[in-house]
């Protein structure tokens, strides 16, 4: 009798405790776009993994709104795109070759005031691998998907850089 009446004290005291607390994701986007990044615009790009980067970069930032008429910031992105295989096996029940790869993109971020003084240029890279087989179009497409994931990823590691280097006086 006198073990549950701690228990059940226990419980109600770690409930109103518990109750108090306001717990947020890690990675939550919610209060972490004050007007900071709203101020940046990214730069045109030319080829399809940078266009990625960018419309992730641009989603993160702003939320799907337009990029500012006059922003306080101007970011150009440049990000390159290789593949290179990792595992290569051979099924001899029916001569087909699977194999893994990898695409790495590589990716430079240069960021500068509206009135053109460079506050700094950040080189980052990110993975994102992938399964080979013997058919040419899922191949394709694998690797297609793959550079997608990698250029979420990227984008997410520049709006981190985004956030800390942009003085927080705006």
């Amino acid at each position: 009798m006198h073990s549950r009446r701690v228990i059940l004290g226990l419980t109600a005291t770690l409930l109103i405790l518990a109750s108090g607390c306001t717990v947020r994701p890690l990675h939550s986007s919610a209060g972490l776009n004050t007007g900071l990044t709203k101020s940046v615009s990214i730069q045109s790009v030319d080829t399809r993994v940078e266009q990625q980067v960018r419309n992730r970069l641009l989603f993160l930032l702003n939320g799907g709104e337009r990029q500012p008429a006059a922003p306080d910031y101007i970011a150009q992105l440049t990000v390159s795109s290789s593949t290179s295989g990792i595992l290569k096996t051979r099924n001899t029940n029916d001569d087909s070759d699977n194999s893994a790869s990898r695409v790495t993109l590589r990716g430079v971020l240069s960021l500068s005031s509206s009135n053109g003084e460079i506050i700094g240029t950040y080189r980052r890279s990110a993975i994102a691998l992938f399964d080979r087989s013997t058919q040419q179009f899922a191949n394709a497409r694998a690797e297609i998907d793959a550079q997608n994931r990698a250029a979420d990823e990227l984008a997410e590691t520049f709006r981190a850089i985004l956030l800390t280097k942009i003085p927080t006086g705006n």
